[in-house]
């Protein structure tokens, strides 16, 4: 008899109050159970034997050091957690290397869980398979490079993203150096691989039983013109592996001028088209899908748009969460979503006839830095409904009745999905994401005129002008809902002014961390990949900017530094970045940096004194900065200085400057940890600035 291998991801103070969390109590109770089981606690590092247990944990979530550690502390159980290292420290939601120094010294085992957190079955539009298959390598040896580094430790067990072990993620793990590495699966049924060994959801088992019979379900798809496409979303839900009794497919036509009906002409009876009458072409896409809604004959609606092409098995994602939470609302992946053209797109060519499980995932760059950063949990996310796109998103009929359903007032593109959501939370709802609910956002690149005006190549304010009468709309809201109409009026501002810099923000991350790290730069949990940094680099080129500036932490450190530099300078913009010097302390590397397009460089300087630089960083940084910066002088780059004012450097502000001057650096400005520093760089000359990313 194999060991049960149990494994949980946050416990909270009270009962659960998470979808992906167990109270303190339930907690305890659950080890309760499996002693009364006879089996007894055991560590995942030890030999597997009959008769025991483990308990672990995957995220690295803070509440793991403040609840899991002393309920299991007081029952005498080992545990062990598997850190997603990219996270580490990154927000006040995610342990920090201290706290895991704490865990490691009261005998948790640690373990690795990737850097990044991504489903190691996708391979994005950037990767071909042998590209895919050494990120997965790279994932594997850095998380556990780093944390041997930090905590000092030997780190022989991994837990794959997502409990997912494709062969190319379990080669990862192998060559990575792993003696174990940990799955997850409906059953403990295991062949022996100790790179696939499988663990329980330890919270789904003791969740009451779900009902047997699948949820009953409508898809509603509004539709309008683009007949092909339509075709081909329409033929893959006529073709769900899901049982033809338990769903249905209601098209509603919002006022297309061509017949539709051909495409219905054979398609099986729970699949039809519905065209409102008097509906013109005035696109109201939010009155269609309620039209819809009042029509579906069954309990849970799946809404679609008519650009969303699915899997066989898509329905019976939705229904996994559905048969476990109510009043669910299930928000789907949308590969491919852009608000603006960027060219990296899904073609109806693309995904014809293909099985969508073997399609390169074009990450959906609207929601994928917010969904990363609360690693998909979006309990933790105080607007989720922010996140709410109708174009991939489900929930029981009766939930939107409670809201009134879509509100008749939008009309033209945008927001009223928004809108629903907003309603839709202050309803209770509970919000779920599930990337395999996944979704392929179809794209005609030689369509004339896109209803997304942020998908023009040159937009004015007046292709604005519904988007921003429904942004009027969403302000009756209230105080939050003024602050999002806000941001993205800002945004379509930008977009229609046709920025002359863009800045490309590399994550927040670097080598050497100042104490003062948080307050300069807005870390980006699990880093930010390349192919979003390129994809900045498109927008640039798109707006036409004169210059590009890399911020963020270490630009220079990000593994996709210079695929960037290269991308940026064949826009022909000016190309410049903020850096912490560190980086370009190895030889050649800012002659490198410059031959790949950087024209100018920012540093960022706490003190020309070593004892000042290393107490902000760390023993040694300075030697490390110093000769990075001195390259840097040498390196022809058009260079200049932030200088960064701390209550421990601000003794140094004088020399600090005196240095500079006699360098020939220009000081584009001195920023200040505190407003108690203002008067010493007023002394100086300099207009403080508050040091905030």
């Amino acid at each position: 008899m194999s060991p049960r291998h149990l494994y949980l991801h946050y416990v909270t103070r009270e009962a659960r109050t998470m979808r992906l969390g167990v109270g303190r109590d339930e907690l305890a109770e659950l080890v309760e159970s499996e002693r009364r089981r006879g089996l007894r606690a055991a560590s995942l590092a030890a030999p597997f034997e009959p008769g025991t247990f483990t308990l672990s944990f995957d995220d690295a979530h803070v509440s793991i050091r403040a609840h899991a550690a002393p309920v299991l502390k007081a029952l005498g159980v080992p545990a062990t957690l598997f850190v997603p290292t990219g996270y580490v420290g990154t927000s006040a939601d995610f342990l920090g290397w201290d706290d895991l120094r704490a865990l490691r010294d009261a005998g948790w085992t640690l373990g690795a869980h990737s850097v990044s957190h991504v489903r190691p079955s996708w391979r994005f539009y950037d990767e071909d398979e042998v590209a895919h298959a050494s990120r997965l390598r790279d994932e594997a040896q850095r998380s556990r490079e780093m944390l041997e580094r930090n905590l000092g430790i030997e780190v022989t067990l991994y837990a794959y993203p997502y409990g997912e072990d494709p062969p190319a993620a379990r080669e990862a793990a192998r060559s990575a150096g792993f003696a174990r590495a940990f799955t997850v699966r409906p059953t403990l049924e295991w062949n022996g691989d100790p790179l696939s060994v499988p663990r329980l959801d330890a919270m789904v088992e003791r969740q009451a039983a779900a009902p047997e019979t699948p949820t009953a379900i409508s898809v509603v798809v509004p539709a309008y013109e683009r007949a092909e496409i339509l075709a081909e979303v329409v033929t893959r839900l006529a073709s769900q592996t899901y049982p033809k009794d338990r769903y249905e497919v209601v098209v509603v036509d919002d006022g297309s001028e061509s017949d539709l009906s051909p495409i219905f002409a054979e398609m099986p009876e729970n699949v039809r088209l519905l065209r409102p009458k008097g509906v013109d072409a005035t696109f109201r896409a939010g009155q269609a899908r309620q039209w819809g809604a009042d029509h579906a004959r069954y309990d849970h609606l799946a809404f679609l748009d008519a650009d969303v092409a699915v899997g066989p098995d898509f329905l019976w994602h939705l229904d996994w969460v559905h048969r476990r939470e109510r009043d669910a609302v299930v928000l789907g992946y949308l590969s491919g979503y852009n608000l603006h053209d960027l060219g990296f797109v899904h073609t109806l060519a693309d995904v014809r006839g293909r099985d969508l499980d073997e399609l390169a995932v074009i990450p959906d760059r609207s929601r994928e830095p917010v969904l990363r950063s609360c690693l998909d949990n979006l309990d933790w996310l105080s607007e989720p409904w922010t996140l709410c796109y109708t174009g991939n998103v489900s929930m029981p009929k009766s939930l939107l009745s409670r809201v009134d359903g879509f509100a008749k007032d939008f009309t033209g593109w945008g927001l009223e999905d928004v809108d629903l959501g907003y309603r839709l939370h202050r309803a209770g709802a509970r919000w779920v994401f599930s990337r395999w609910a996944f979704g392929a956002h179809l794209v005609d690149p030689d369509e004339p005129a896109p209803r997304n005006p942020f998908r023009k190549s040159a937009p004015t304010h007046g292709d604005f002008e519904g988007y921003l009468r429904n942004l009027a709309l969403l302000e009756r809201h209230g105080e939050v809902m003024r602050q999002f109409a806000a941001r993205s009026r800002s945004d379509v501002d930008e977009t229609c002014a046709r920025p002359g810099t863009v800045g490309i923000e590399h994550g927040g991350t670097s080598r050497f961390v100042a104490r003062h790290h948080d307050v300069l730069h807005r870390a980006q949990p699990g880093g930010v990949f390349a192919h979003e940094l390129l994809d900045r680099v498109a927008y640039a080129a798109k707006v036409g900017a004169q210059s590009i500036y890399l911020l963020g932490g270490e630009p220079a450190e990000h593994r996709g530094f210079f695929h960037v530099l290269h991308a940026a300078k064949a826009t022909g913009a000016w190309v410049s970045m903020q850096t912490l010097g560190h980086a370009f302390a190895g030889e050649g590397f800012a002659a490198e940096a410059k031959h790949a397009g950087l024209d100018g460089a920012v540093v960022l300087v706490v003190a020309f004194d070593a004892a000042v630089h290393d107490a902000e960083y760390e023993a040694g940084a300075y030697e490390v900065f110093l000769r990075g910066y001195e390259a840097l002088r040498a390196s022809g780059l058009e260079l200049a200085a932030r200088v960064l004012v701390t209550p421990s450097s601000s003794a140094s502000l004088e020399g600090t400057l005196a240095r500079l001057r006699a360098d020939g650096v220009k000081v584009d400005e001195v920023c200040v940890t505190d407003a108690s520093l203002d008067d010493a760089v007023r002394a100086c000359g300099f207009e403080p600035v508050p040091a905030a990313p």
